[in-house]
């Protein structure tokens, strides 16, 4: 008794579309797709923004003799966040609004550089980390419950005129106190009080 041996030959012809999984990720871009029983040598289309990893299930099609990969269908279990990638600069110019909502926000660049007419920002707190700062502007005002100020050396240049107006002032140095003007002027209504071991007047 003999039996039929079939046999399966595994095909040549690039498909025109077919869906398939994602064995390799080259070291020049292209990526490995198996499908149809055997592996296919694909470039990422531009229009792929969401960057395949390893285990994706993809959609590829043939044109003009190359293979190509469309689209991430689905994701492999496991995998590392998703992320959307181009080669070039990338504008995002929608006519309408731009929202972006989100657990968290995490930004990393180099340079930054951010242009906006009117802006308005509420939250809980905010807290910066810099080696430099500098704002430059025509008016600044600000209204606080508590200000706290720490620092090793500040230098504060009014050129014209600089009022203080407050419920209680107290100032104290832990050596040297300077005041000096072309012209000085201490009131008080009820009690001037001038208390050192030396005085001199003159």
């Amino acid at each position: 008794m003999t039996h039929a041996i079939t046999s399966y030959t595994l095909p040549i012809t690039p498909p025109q579309q077919a869906a398939g999984q994602v064995v390799n990720l080259l070291n020049d871009g292209t990526i490995m797709v198996e499908s149809e029983g055997r592996g296919w040598h694909c470039r990422r289309a531009a229009s792929c923004l969401l960057t395949p990893e390893f285990g994706d299930r993809v959609l590829i099609a043939s044109a003009d003799g190359q293979l190509w990969l469309l689209a991430v269908l689905e994701r492999g279990e496991g995998q590392h966040p998703a992320v959307i990638s181009v080669v070039g600069d990338l504008q995002i110019a929608p006519e309408g609004n731009l929202s972006l909502a989100s657990q968290a926000l995490n930004i990393t660049a180099k340079t930054s550089d951010c242009q906006i007419e009117s802006m308005n920002y509420s939250g809980e707190s905010i807290t910066a980390w810099v080696s430099l700062s500098r704002m430059v502007g025509k008016q600044c005002e600000s209204v606080w419950q508590v200000v706290t100020q720490i620092s090793h050396r500040l230098l504060r240049k009014t050129t014209q005129l600089e009022q203080v107006r407050a419920g209680q002032l107290d100032m104290q140095a832990e050596d040297y106190l300077r005041m000096h003007a072309q012209n000085t002027v201490i009131t008080s209504k009820a009690i001037t009080k001038v208390d050192s071991e030396q005085i001199h007047m003159g």
